[in-house]
C-alpha cells in the first residue's frame, strides 16, 4: 500500500510542479504572489520608508538659481543658455537627465531651439515636465490634453480604487515641440497638506492614470516597463518596480516629501565654456557619473515654498535611498519548493488520514510565519503559490490515501490489538 500512495503522491507533485511553473511563466498566479507581497510590506512599511544614508549621492540637483538671473542672456534662460548647461553635463553621462521645468520659449520659436535638441543627443534617458491643472470637481468633464494624449503613458498594473488618485484637469505648459522626440514627458505638479508636500506619483484622467514625472523618473532609473510597474492605491499604497524598489504613497496615490536637501550644483559653473575650470571637486564629485541629474530654476532664499524643479529633486533623492525588498533568487525558490515537497511526502507517509488535512494546513501557516519574520528582519521573500500548491496537494493525498492511523500509533499497539 505504501508504495501505491508514494506513485499517486510523486505523479500528483510532478504534475502540479510542471502545470504551476507553466502558470506562472505567463503570469496566471501573478495576482496572488502580488497580494501576499501587499500583506507583507503593509506590516514593514515603516522600515521601507526609512532612506538608507549610503544611497545619498544618486541624485544631483542642477540649479538656475533666481538670484543670479543677471547673469543668463535672458530670465528665464534662453535656448542658447540651456544648450551650454548640456554641453557642459554630457561628459558625466547621467542614467536619467530630468528637466524639470516646462522648457518652452513660446511661438514663434526663438533661435537655437534645434541646438538645445542637438545637445540633448547625446543623454541616453531624458524627462521633461509638463505642467498641469488638478481639479477637486468630480462633476468636470475630461481633461484638456492639448493632443498629447499619445505622448503620455499609461499605468497597465493598477490596484486599489482608480478614483482615489488627483484628477487632471488640463495641461498648461508642455516643452517645445521640437524637444519632445529628445525624451519622455513627465507630468508636473505639487501641494501641500498638514505642513508636507506632496507630489502625485500618477494622476488620473478619466479611466486611465498618467504617471508624473517622479514615475518617469523613477522607471526610466530602474529600467521598469510600464507594463511591469505596479501601481496599488488606497490603504497600502505604493509602486513596485525592478530591483526590488518599493516607493511608498499616501491613499491617492501622492508621494510626500520628507528630505530637506539634496547635493546641489549652480548651473552657471557648466557655463564656463571648459568643464575643467568651471567645475569645482566638489561639483565633479556631486556630478559623477550613471546619477539622476535634475535641472530647473530655483530660488534658495525660499524655503517654505521651495520652487518645483527642487522638489522633484528632494522626492527622487529621498525615493532612491529607500531600502529594496529582495525576492529569492530561482534557485533558491527551488530550494523552498523541495522543503514542501519534503513537507508534503510526510503528511502522506507519517500522518494518518484523519490528521492529513490539519497537518498541511499547519505547515502552510509555519511557512507564512517563517517568511513573515524573514520579510521583517531582512525584506527578503518568496512567491507562497508553489509551495502552498505542492503541500494542499500532499494533505489531499494524505486525506484520500493515507494511512488509518498514524505509524507511530500503529508501532505502540500490543500484538492482541492487531
Amino acid at each position: 500500500m505504501i508504495w501505491v500512495r508514494l506513485i499517486i503522491l510523486t505523479a500528483c507533485l510532478a504534475a502540479t510542479c510542471w502545470y504551476l511553473e507553466q502558470e506562472q511563466r505567463t503570469g496566471s498566479f501573478q495576482r496572488v504572489d502580488d497580494l501576499f507581497l501587499d500583506l507583507l510590506v503593509a506590516n514593514t512599511r515603516d522600515r521601507l520608508s526609512q532612506p538608507e544614508p549610503w544611497k545619498d549621492d544618486i541624485v544631483t540637483f542642477v540649479a538656475l538659481r533666481e538670484e543670479d538671473r543677471a547673469d543668463y542672456a535672458s530670465w528665464p534662460p534662453p535656448p542658447l543658455d540651456w544648450q551650454t548647461i548640456l554641453k557642459g553635463l554630457q561628459p558625466y553621462e547621467p542614467r536619467v537627465l530630468v528637466i524639470a521645468t516646462p522648457l518652452n520659449w513660446g511661438t514663434p520659436a526663438p533661435d537655437f531651439v534645434p541646438s538645445v535638441t542637438e545637445a540633448l543627443l547625446p543623454f541616453t534617458s531624458v524627462v521633461f515636465g509638463l505642467e498641469t491643472l488638478i481639479t477637486d470637481d468630480k462633476t468636470a468633464g475630461p481633461a484638456f490634453m492639448g493632443g498629447l494624449e499619445n505622448a503620455l503613458p499609461i499605468f497597465q498594473r493598477v490596484d486599489g480604487e482608480i478614483e482615489a488618485a488627483p484628477r487632471l484637469s488640463a495641461l498648461i505648459a508642455a516643452p517645445d515641440p521640437l524637444l519632445r522626440s529628445s525624451g519622455e514627458i513627465g507630468l508636473l505638479s505639487a501641494g501641500k497638506h498638514d505642513g508636507s508636500w506632496l507630489l502625485p506619483y500618477a494622476l488620473r484622467n478619466e479611466e486611465t492614470l498618467r504617471p508624473s514625472l517622479l514615475a518617469q523618473t523613477i522607471s526610466r532609473h530602474t529600467i521598469t516597463p510600464y507594463a511591469w510597474h505596479r501601481l496599488r492605491l488606497g490603504p497600502g499604497a505604493g509602486a513596485y518596480l525592478n530591483g526590488g524598489i518599493f516607493v511608498p504613497l499616501e491613499n491617492d496615490g501622492s508621494f510626500k516629501v520628507t528630505r530637506n536637501s539634496v547635493s546641489t550644483v549652480n548651473a552657471l559653473n557648466l557655463m564656463t565654456g571648459t568643464v575643467v575650470d568651471g567645475l569645482s571637486d566638489a561639483d565633479k564629485t556631486s556630478l559623477g557619473k550613471g546619477k539622476i541629474i535634475v535641472i530647473g530654476p530655483d530660488r534658495e532664499a525660499d524655503t517654505e515654498s521651495p520652487p518645483m524643479a527642487r522638489l522633484q529633486a528632494l522626492a527622487l533623492a529621498q525615493m532612491v535611498s529607500l531600502p529594496k525588498i529582495q525576492i529569492l533568487s530561482h534557485w533558491q525558490q527551488k530550494i523552498a519548493w523541495g522543503a514542501a515537497i519534503f513537507g508534503a511526502y510526510w503528511i502522506v507517509l507519517r500522518v494518518s488520514r484523519n490528521r492529513a488535512l490539519k497537518s498541511g494546513l499547519a505547515l502552510i501557516f509555519s511557512a507564512f510565519v517563517i517568511s513573515f519574520i524573514t520579510f521583517q528582519t531582512s525584506l527578503l521573500w518568496c512567491p507562497p503559490t508553489m509551495p502552498a500548491a505542492l503541500i494542499t496537494v500532499g494533505a489531499i493525498i494524505g486525506t484520500i490515501f493515507g494511512s488509518r492511523r498514524s505509524p507511530t500509533a500503529f508501532q505502540n499497539t500490543t500484538p492482541l490489538d492487531k
